[in-house]
């Protein structure tokens, strides 16, 4: 009997390992993340996927599971939950350190139990894990892709000044050489913006590889009305005292986070104490200031995807006022605003300043600097004409670059292609089985 090929090409089963993000059907109420998206896409076109994630959600802190565990989301797709029993509340902690540590050491046990994929694809940080996924990789040889979502630990080191950065510069040299270890000995490498990807090709020591990607973070396209009603958008905006009219600035984040909430808050009690009721300011997140008692200003808490994208919605400026820092600049709270038309005032430079200048949906402001952020303010409150442009712009960008079908669908697409190019060559025949 004579087989002949399927007339498209074979389905791959993929590895995908991502510790950090949440996942919007086991956390309640988030919006689907990278990963996620990124999964789902590739299901769609018919591959398997075994996800990879943790029992610990790191942005909430809590553990969604006491242990390990495994879930089985229909034919081709399953969740397994490593497990590190050690909690933290502190990114950059001991038991932080502990708890990838554990991480790691689950993953090699539960690996042992799983057939070998057709390739893998391995968030870092956690670079702990990323070197024990590489290990298995190389042994089983499986084609692995590392995609970088943060230059850890430099990220963290050019903050510093002298002489914290010599004392961690010392205490981080064994994450260091893990960073250099496992991107030298990766297939190829995929990142969230061209300055990580080429960190990673200076941390390898070696040139941009033919298969080496940048797939941005983006966002799922939100629902084109959000109030059916004039009367829906106020009771919305009265549920958070916001008023009627005035103009409402949004922040987004969380305690412990890379913002500087302080200046902030420095700025809403600058218009409380003009007198300003036209104005009123949002802290929307994990209980991002506390203490803190303002006439102009809300703190939300955290809110789920449908009432964040009401608030936005009713947003007249979004705020990224992080601290100086040195990671990835085009960040989830980035596409949060952009995905809603809300113009920005940002004190990150690098690719979101350059689209910032190309699309003209927001001004910047240097870190730290609250007379600044004021003026850029000021701007774009004094003019309805301005707002409107931005507004356009940012839809603008989020469209040509940001939007998850394109972004993800893309990427899920270069995987397949990894994959066919990196597969062992059939030998002569093979098609040709007779019964």
């Amino acid at each position: 009997m004579l087989r002949l090929p399927d007339s498209k090409p074979s389905a791959v089963n993929v590895w995908v390992l991502q510790m950090g993000e949440p996942i919007s059907f086991f956390d309640g109420g988030n919006r689907p993340f990278r990963t996620e998206m990124l999964v789902n896409r590739l299901v769609e076109r018919g591959n398997s996927v075994l996800h990879w994630t943790s029992t610990f959600d790191q942005l909430r802190k809590t553990f969604r599971f006491c242990e390990g565990r495994e879930v089985t989301m229909g034919a081709r797709l399953r969740y397994r939950f490593l497990h590190g029993p050690t909690p933290y509340t502190k990114s950059v902690s001991i038991r932080h350190s502990r708890h990838d540590r554990e991480l790691a050491r689950d993953f090699c046990r539960c690996a042992s139990e799983e057939a070998p994929p057709d390739l893998i694809l391995c968030s870092i940080p956690p670079l702990r894990l990323a070197r024990r996924v590489s290990e298995y990789a190389r042994r089983r040889s499986v084609p692995l892709i590392l995609d970088v979502r943060d230059r850890w630990p430099d990220s963290f080191l050019r903050a510093l000044h002298f002489p914290l950065y010599q004392l961690f510069h010392w205490i981080f040299r064994h994450e260091r050489r893990r960073a250099q270890q496992v991107l030298h000995g990766a297939d190829a490498v995929s990142a969230i913006t061209e300055d990580c990807l080429r960190w990673a090709h200076r941390q390898a020591d070696r040139p941009p590889g033919p298969w080496d990607r940048v797939f941005p973070l983006a966002y799922e396209e939100p629902p084109a009305t959000l109030f059916a009603t004039d009367r829906q958008r106020w009771e919305f905006r009265k549920s958070l005292s916001l008023g009627k009219t005035a103009a409402i600035i949004t922040c987004i984040g969380r305690v412990g986070s890379v913002f500087d909430f302080a200046m902030v808050v420095a700025l809403a009690r600058q218009f409380a104490a003009e007198g300003r009721r036209d104005v009123r300011f949002v802290l929307a997140g994990e209980n991002p200031v506390r203490h803190q008692r303002l006439p102009n200003l809300t703190v939300t808490g955290w809110l789920d995807r449908l009432k964040l994208q009401k608030l936005l919605a009713v947003s007249t400026i979004g705020l990224l006022p992080y601290r100086d820092m040195q990671g990835p600049t085009v960040r989830n709270k980035a596409m949060d605003f952009l995905a809603m038309g809300v113009p920005v005032v940002s004190s990150l430079g690098g690719e979101l300043s350059q689209l910032m200048e190309q699309y003209r949906f927001g001004l910047s402001f240097p870190a730290g600097d609250l007379p600044a952020l004021r003026l850029a303010v000021d701007q774009i409150l004094r003019s309805t004409e301005l707002q409107a442009a931005m507004r356009i712009g940012a839809g603008k960008a989020f469209q040509e670059h940001f939007t998850a079908t394109q972004v993800y669908g893309a990427f899920a697409e270069f995987l397949e292609e990894f994959h066919r190019a990196h597969s062992p060559t059939p030998p002569p025949g093979d098609f040709l089985r007779t019964s």
